[in-house]
């Protein structure tokens, strides 16, 4: 399953939005979560009849985004601030669906609270309001990306409601964390995020370990840079071609991990200006031998 980058309620009402390439839905994306954000219980319920319109499998009420801008306005993980209200809102977009909805949530707001009052608060009212699944991300808001991810808070989810679907995030950068952390914290499922930018072969990865196929694989170079070259053709038609390159080289650096000349090879893409230039040093660098 995967789900939409995030999605700010008010938006879903603009047809502009939904002119958007990024936003089409293509039939093998499914099943996919639109992930919703916002402070308006009532606005928040018609963006998600509107999601579930256009196709989306679930709703995804994310309660956790700990970036500042989304934090100003009282969205994300600032919810952990105002349990009643996000209480409130995923009431209103459960009777307001018939799809599956789920919530992402953070520890706690504060890093030093260990007490956790408002989230856990906030997953019993969701599971009394059957909830289809918590998604839990074991470091607090402030945290951001520092420090280690709790995951002792995501099992105790699980043993506090062991009969509600509970996913686990935080730090499941390769196909061994993974699946160590599924089965080791006894949860239903993990979430990869930062772990899948430029290595979208950690989904096979950790499905091989599972079916007990072999521990690990490295893709070829040349499958890297196929890979890395679709990637990019879909950034260009997706964006206009000013944000289209610098918004591809953050996922540069995880391609070009496996790269045996990675730093050269980094450079050489960052300082690529044109289009022709990002396929060029693509070709040269990964695919020269094929």
């Amino acid at each position: 399953m995967t789900f939409s980058g995030l999605m700010l309620d008010k938006s879903t009402a603009h047809t502009k939005m939904w002119a958007k390439p990024q936003f089409h839905l293509e039939e093998d994306e499914h099943p996919i979560g639109g992930q919703l954000a916002g402070t308006e219980p009532r606005m928040m319920a018609q963006a998600a009849k509107v999601l579930q319109e256009k196709g989306f499998d679930l709703i995804d009420l994310n309660f956790a985004c700990p970036a500042p801008k989304v934090l100003a306005r009282r969205r994300g993980g600032h919810l952990l601030h105002e349990p009643d209200r996000a209480i409130e809102i995923f009431y209103r977009v459960r009777e307001t669906v018939n799809c599956p909805v789920t919530i992402k949530l953070r520890r706690s707001f504060y890093e030093n609270d260990a007490q956790n009052e408002h989230f856990w608060r906030i997953c019993e009212a969701a599971v009394k309001g059957q909830v289809n699944a918590l998604i839990v991300h074991g470091r607090a808001v402030e945290q951001r990306y520092r420090g280690q991810a709790d995951w002792k808070v995501v099992e105790q989810v699980k043993q506090r409601f062991p009969r509600t679907i509970v996913l686990g995030s935080g730090d499941l950068f390769t196909a061994q964390n993974a699946v160590e952390r599924l089965r080791n914290s006894k949860v239903d499922g993990v979430i990869l995020a930062r772990g899948a930018i430029g290595n979208p072969w950690i989904f096979s990865q950790v499905r091989r370990m599972l079916n007990g196929e072999g521990q690990y694989f490295e893709p070829p170079l040349a499958e890297v840079g196929q890979v890395l070259l679709r990637h990019f053709e879909m950034v260009l038609e997706s964006y206009p071609r000013p944000k289209a390159i610098p918004y591809f080289r953050k996922f540069c650096v995880g391609y070009c991990r496996r790269h045996p000349q990675r730093k050269k090879t980094l450079l050489a893409l960052m300082a690529a200006r044109t289009a022709d230039q990002v396929r060029r040093v693509v070709k040269e660098n990964f695919l020269s031998e094929t």
